[in-house]
């Protein structure tokens, strides 16, 4: 596997783990937050609104760039080939 692929795959890795950060139920998050810091203050259900946006499009745009990395990494196989 040349070191393309090999990013290519990380990428895809990465972006599963944002994925499955933006399937965090809020809840599990405010209780976590207040085992590490009692006294902070409740956040809004709106920052975890847009968090979930955010990891989401992160993820669609890390998925993406290694679907085009992939059609590279095959270009440049097939170059090397002849």
């Amino acid at each position: 596997m040349d070191a393309l692929t090999q990013l290519n795959v990380l990428g895809l890795i990465l972006s599963a783990v944002l994925l499955a950060m933006a399937c965090i139920k809020a809840d599990r998050i405010r209780a976590w937050r207040a085992g590490i810091n009692p006294s902070t203050e409740e956040l809004p259900d709106a920052f975890f609104v847009a968090a979930r946006v955010t990891f989401v499009a992160l993820a669609g745009v890390g998925i993406y760039l290694s679907v085009q990395g992939f059609g590279v990494s095959d270009a440049r196989r097939g170059m090397t080939a002849s």
